[in-house]
C-alpha cells in the first residue's frame, strides 16, 4: 500500500512516518502550492491513501493570520479530497470549545468558539460532502518526548518537565493522548468507514488533577497554579470503540510513557 503523508516531519506526520515504514511516502509543504500543484504531488506519487498531518494548529497564529488558517486548514484538505484518493484527515477537540453541556462530547455536539476549531469543522464538512470515505479524527492535545530530528511543539509532559511554574484549570476535563499511540493505532484508523471520530483518550481527571497526579508520580520540582475557569474539551470515544479501535486513558497512557522513556 502506499500512503502519502502530509507534515511528514511534524509532531504527528514524522511518528506515522515511522510507523508505517516503507508504505509511506513524504509529501512537500504544500502551503505555496495551488489546487493543481497539489494535484500534480498526487497524480505523481499515485497512493492508495492521504494521511493529511499538517495543519496551522496555534489558535493564537490563526486569529492573527485568518487567511493563512483558511487555507492550510480548510482550502488545502478540500483540495487533497477532491483528488478521489481516500483521505484520513486530523481534526481537533476545539471543536467542542463552545459546547453548552457538561460533556463527555459525542460526535454530534460540535460548537467552535474559535478560528481555528471553526476552520477545521468546515473543513470536516466540506470533505466529507466531496469524499463521504473521508476519515476525520477529531484529536486531543498529544504529548510526547522530543525525537531527533523533529520539532517538538509545546505538550503537556515537555511543560511539565522542563517549567518552574504552570498553571491548569481545576474545572477543565479534557484528556491528554500519547501520541505513540496515535501513530501506533493509524493502520486500523485508515480501514474505517468515511465520518468523524473522537480519536483518543478518555479522562474522568480534571487538567489541575491530570497535572497533579504526573508531579507527585515524577517528583517534580514543578509549582502547578489553578488557572481558573477552562471549558470543558473532553470526549466520549464510544464510537471509535466499537469499531476496535481503543486508547488508554490519560493516566494508562502517561503511565506507558514514563516507563517507554525510563522517567
Amino acid at each position: 500500500m502506499r500512503i502519502l503523508v502530509t507534515g511528514p516531519r511534524g509532531f504527528v506526520g514524522a511518528r506515522i512516518m515511522d510507523e508505517l515504514g516503507q508504505e509511506a511516502i513524504p509529501a512537500p509543504s504544500l502551503q505555496s502550492f495551488d489546487e493543481e500543484g497539489v494535484r500534480r504531488i498526487v497524480d505523481a506519487t499515485q497512493p492508495d491513501l492521504i494521511i493529511h498531518t499538517a495543519a496551522m494548529s496555534d489558535i493564537g497564529t490563526c486569529e492573527q493570520n485568518p487567511e493563512g488558517s483558511y487555507r492550510a486548514n480548510v482550502e488545502i484538505p478540500v483540495w487533497l479530497a477532491r483528488t478521489g484518493v481516500k483521505c484520513l484527515m486530523f481534526s481537533t477537540d476545539q471543536v467542542y470549545s463552545g459546547c453548552a453541556g457538561e460533556g463527555p462530547y459525542t460526535e454530534e455536539e460540535t460548537a467552535p468558539s474559535n478560528l481555528y476549531s471553526r476552520h477545521k469543522l468546515e473543513m470536516e464538512q466540506r470533505t466529507l460532502d466531496i469524499n463521504p470515505d473521508t476519515v476525520l479524527l477529531r484529536a486531543t492535545w498529544m504529548y510526547d518526548m522530543p525525537r531527533y530530528g523533529v520539532p517538538n511543539r509545546s505538550n503537556f509532559l515537555v511543560n511539565m518537565l522542563r517549567q518552574a511554574d504552570i498553571s491548569f484549570s481545576s474545572t477543565q476535563h479534557r484528556a491528554v493522548t500519547y501520541v505513540r499511540e496515535v501513530s501506533g493505532l493509524i493502520r486500523q484508523a485508515s480501514l474505517l468507514p468515511g465520518g468523524a471520530y473522537n480519536y483518543g483518550s478518555e479522562n474522568t481527571l480534571t487538567m489541575l488533577e491530570t497535572a497533579e497526579w504526573l508531579k507527585n508520580t515524577l517528583a517534580l520540582p514543578v509549582n502547578i497554579q489553578d488557572a481558573g475557569y477552562r471549558h470543558h474539551l473532553w470526549m466520549d470515544c464510544s464510537r471509535i470503540k466499537s469499531h476496535g479501535i481503543h486508547f488508554c486513558n490519560t493516566i494508562d497512557g502517561l503511565k506507558k510513557c514514563i516507563v517507554d522513556y525510563s522517567l
